[in-house]
């Protein structure tokens, strides 16, 4: 023991090399003084409890006075001596100022592979045009005024956006709350802000989209994508045009999802068997459609040595890639607009399926396949076998219907 001053404490040597020398306080029980080989002081906290030794660095001399460090070791045992551990308080303390930014990174991390790419894509730009102010703010410190506050601010640019940020915001937290722990394993995080939408009813009414490609509309859209080689002047542009042209009528013919298309392999094709089978779907469940011979036609033209179905093109469109696939068509979709006089986005054909579909009474077990719905509270779905012929009928009798209408 000894009475650790200033004097003291400039005057302690070295400890010898690969040691720590230690000196306790007399005055201040549990408190030392540690010192390196290099001369390092630290003054330290040890504490037994339940018959085992907890240590904890106070500061380091001369930085913190002897008399610093004593205020601070009584606090620090009188929380040990109230059975809190300063160790995980000082832990929890620092779980506690973890970032919305951090926690957008762990959250975006954990998700791994079931995060798709383009969902990543869309979090990410989200969070930059969004959260990004929020960023550095500990997420303890998100209020749900604050929340409030910037649902209302979006909303004033896009009520549909608004309800978009906050339920990535609300992802976010609700993955802090289970992942955070306090040294017992209690949740650090037990509130979530973004549960005050629900409360005051302020989340904004979304109408989901019901555009649909009319049937006295298929004509005029068909003959105007049809015509889509003819309005370009170079033989690559030419290429691309009739790429675009076969992955729209691909699209409509086979209500697939835009992204499911136009990243469609030769892999994906059993020509012998007059199918697809794609394996990276939406609900991650395989999906495999049977092929008509209009869409067998269109495999036929876009035969190449290329990877994909639906191939990409070089940025300077001197060539078209083997490599990649068509990415997005936008300004293919702009010209079979103001030629045909009829608006559509890429996911109106997959609507247009649909619609289609269940005007000719196709019956719900083929429609939930051709589409891959996957209804969670269908028990009986995980013992169903798809038979592909089963779905031949069905597949023949739309495409037949859209075939007619466009004569």
């Amino acid at each position: 023991m000894a009475n650790l001053s200033v004097r003291l404490l400039d005057k302690l040597p070295n400890a010898l090399e690969g040691k720590r020398d230690v000196y306790h306080d007399d005055k201040v029980k549990g408190l030392s003084v540690r010192i390196t080989s290099k001369g390092i002081k630290s003054f330290i906290v040890r504490k037994k409890k339940d018959g085992k030794d907890s240590l904890t660095t106070v500061g380091h001399y001369p930085a913190m006075t002897i008399e610093q460090a004593r205020l601070k070791a009584r606090t620090l045992l009188s929380l040990f001596d109230s059975g809190i551990n300063p160790k995980h308080q000082e832990q929890e303390q620092q779980v506690k100022q973890t970032t919305l930014y951090q926690v957008f990174l762990d959250y975006i991390k954990s998700r791994g592979t079931n995060l798709k790419e383009n969902t990543k894509k869309g979090y990410i730009s989200t969070f930059n045009n969004y959260l990004k102010d929020w960023g550095e703010t500990p997420i303890a410190s998100i209020t749900r005024d604050m929340v409030e506050k910037k649902h209302r601010a979006i909303t004033r640019q896009s009520p549909t956006r608004a309800n978009t940020v906050m339920r990535q915001l609300r992802a976010y937290i609700n993955y802090a709350m289970g992942e955070y722990e306090d040294a017992s394993g209690n949740p650090i995080f037990i509130h979530n802000p973004v549960s005050r939408l629900s409360h005051i009813k302020a989340w904004n009414r979304e109408k989901r989209k019901q555009t649909i490609i009319k049937t006295y509309d298929l004509k005029k859209w068909y003959d105007a994508v049809m015509e889509l080689p003819q309005y370009q002047y170079k033989d690559v542009y030419i290429e691309s045009a009739e790429v675009c042209r076969d992955l729209f009528l691909f699209i409509l013919f086979t209500g697939l999802r835009r992204r499911e298309a136009s990243n469609l392999m030769w892999s994906n094709i059993d020509f012998k068997d007059h199918s697809l089978t794609i394996e990276d779907t939406k609900n991650h469940e395989p999906h495999s459609l049977p092929l008509t011979p209009f869409l067998l036609e269109i495999l036929e033209r876009r035969k190449s040595d290329g990877l994909y179905v639906f191939q990409g093109s070089t940025p300077d469109f001197q060539s078209l890639t083997l490599d990649t696939p068509l990415n997005d068509p936008k300004n293919q979709v702009k010209r079979v607009r103001k030629i045909s006089g009829v608006y559509f986005n890429l996911h109106d054909l997959r609507r247009t399926f649909i619609t289609i579909a269940e005007s000719l009474d196709i019956n719900t077990y083929a429609l939930k396949q051709l589409l891959n719905h996957k209804d969670q509270r269908d028990v009986t779905g995980g013992y169903i076998i798809i038979d592909m012929e089963r779905l031949r009928e069905p597949m023949n009798k739309i495409t037949d219907y859209i075939l007619e209408q466009v004569k």
